[in-house]
């Protein structure tokens, strides 16, 4: 997990700007230390005449850390952001904006209160009705607990950024756009020739299996675990007539949404509406059970072992916790519940006895592979045929020798990024191996039908190189101080 992290790193530099921006639903997780001395203990870092507020940090922290949870499926833990090194990660980009904002300024450009006054009324969120509404503005700032003065300087942030973007904007020339047209709608002609094994032709013993779970301990370890004390509080019996709830919606109806962003009406809100108002109700009487359970006067109602992989438990608090920390109340199932986590137990080897279902098949997948490889390199040498399947492309849609599209687009991709003529490729228990009969360069039909987006591409390839050199030269102009210790 951690390695596809680090490969995909840069696609989130490219795509997060400013993350005060991004305000909505992004909960600040654990960051780090920074300098306390007194003349820096509001920032971070300073790049030229600019600050990085301790504020912007935590902010574009949670950014980038709910980015990769989210693209991870929610499974994303406070110690595999450590190990890819995101904070790392988010100190860069801030300072490599806060180069390109220098900048901005020694040449004059600016970002009026009129330009923010502007974005804001054009901010979807902000609206009713598709008119920008100033009591929404300051409700949903509150509910995030974000400054107005705040979020504004980051949308003078962002609007400074565009302007600079727009001032070094290269058009793509016809050349351009002709080579990555090429690039996208390559064509080969391939004769293929698929390799699968007989069902018993790769077998293990326990003697091999015992060997290989000897030489690779370290891959079959026991989850990490966690033991909870959980004291569920019971729910009050209050019950609301619709005008109090039509009340608590006037409030708080920018937070009852569809999936698609879309804003729900009363009716569609209101099962909702009577839960949530009831657990805000109920808050007092959950913050005075917190503090007897946790000074010893309340006994736990239930022991529970969760584990990494949990989906109902608060991981990102429970995994940053302490041995017999006590956690403040909070919402699991609609109910108050409160979270001793009574004791953390590290990943440990597994018993030969346990690991061994997982061991062998590592083990014959990997003969598998081998043999495949194997028998692909002899084909490979002594290649004379192969079924012609004509002309491919990257983004064909097609079954190729029984695989599924996906597996198919794989191989195409493996094909494609590779300049030998002929290849293999071990795929879902077969080896491919295959040919380029033929060639052709250009799909002038598919350029035209998609110019559009290979203008994008270019202009996005040149736009990187461009801010990529330019930063290069910039942080040899300003100078650059970095607070912020990190872990």
């Amino acid at each position: 997990m951690i390695t596809w992290m680090q490969r995909h790193k840069k696609y989130l530099v490219i795509t997060i700007w400013i993350s005060t921006i991004a305000f909505v639903g992004a909960g600040f997780v654990g960051w780090g230390a920074y300098d306390m001395n007194k003349d820096r203990a509001a920032s971070v870092a300073k790049v030229g005449h600019r600050t990085i507020s301790v504020q912007e940090f935590q902010s574009a922290y949670a950014t980038h850390y709910n980015f990769y949870n989210n693209l991870l499926g929610g499974k994303l833990t406070q110690e595999q952001a450590e190990q890819m090194g995101l904070n790392k990660i988010v100190m860069n980009t801030l300072v490599n904006q806060a180069l390109l904002l220098n900048y901005a300024d020694e040449i004059g450009l600016l970002a009026t209160k009129e330009d923010v006054k502007e974005r804001l009324k054009n901010t979807p969120n902000f609206q009713t009705d598709g008119v920008f509404n100033k009591d929404l503005y300051y409700t949903i700032l509150k509910a995030n607990r974000i400054n107005p003065n705040d979020y504004e300087h980051g949308l003078e942030k962002e609007i400074l950024n565009a302007k600079l973007e727009s001032f070094f904007k290269l058009a793509p020339s016809p050349k351009e756009i002709d080579l990555f047209a090429s690039a996208f709608f390559m064509e080969d002609r391939l004769a293929i020739s698929a390799i699968t094994l007989d069902a018993n032709e790769v077998t293990v013993n326990e003697e091999a299996i015992k060997a290989y779970w000897e030489k690779n301990k370290s891959n079959y370890l026991t989850k990490k675990s966690y033991t909870l004390e959980l004291l569920s509080l019971p729910q009050s019996s209050s019950k609301f007539d619709d005008k109090t709830l039509e009340e608590f919606f006037a409030q708080e109806k920018h937070n009852y949404k569809f999936e698609d962003g879309k804003l729900m009406s009363f009716d569609e809100a209101k099962a909702k509406l009577a839960i949530d108002l009831r657990l805000k109700n109920d808050k007092k009487s959950a913050l005075e059970a917190f503090l007897a359970f946790k000074k010893g006067e309340i006994p736990a109602t239930e022991t529970k072992v969760i584990f990494d992989d949990d989906t109902i438990y608060p991981l990102d608090k429970i995994q940053i916790a302490a041995k017999d920390e006590v956690l403040k109340p909070l919402v699991i199932k609609d109910n108050y519940v409160i979270i001793k986590v009574k004791e953390i137990k590290l990943p440990e080897p597994m018993s030969y006895e346990v690991a061994k279902k997982d061991a062998s098949r590592d083990l014959l997948d990997e003969l598998k592979s081998a043999t495949l490889e194997k028998k692909a390199q002899a084909k490979l040498e002594n290649l004379t045929a192969g079924n012609d399947i004509g002309f491919v492309s990257r983004d064909s849609v097609k079954s190729i020798a029984g695989l599924s599209e996906a597996k198919s687009a794989e191989f195409l991709s493996h094909v494609f990024d590779n300049t030998a003529k002929k290849g293999y490729k071990v795929i879902d228990g077969k080896a491919i191996v295959y040919e380029v009969l033929e060639q052709k360069l250009l799909n002038k039909e598919k350029a035209k039908q998609y110019v559009s987006m290979i203008s994008e591409n270019v202009l996005q390839v040149k736009q990187a190189e461009l801010n990529q050199n330019l930063i290069k030269k910039l942080a040899a102009v300003y100078k650059v101080e970095q607070y912020y210790k990190g872990k």
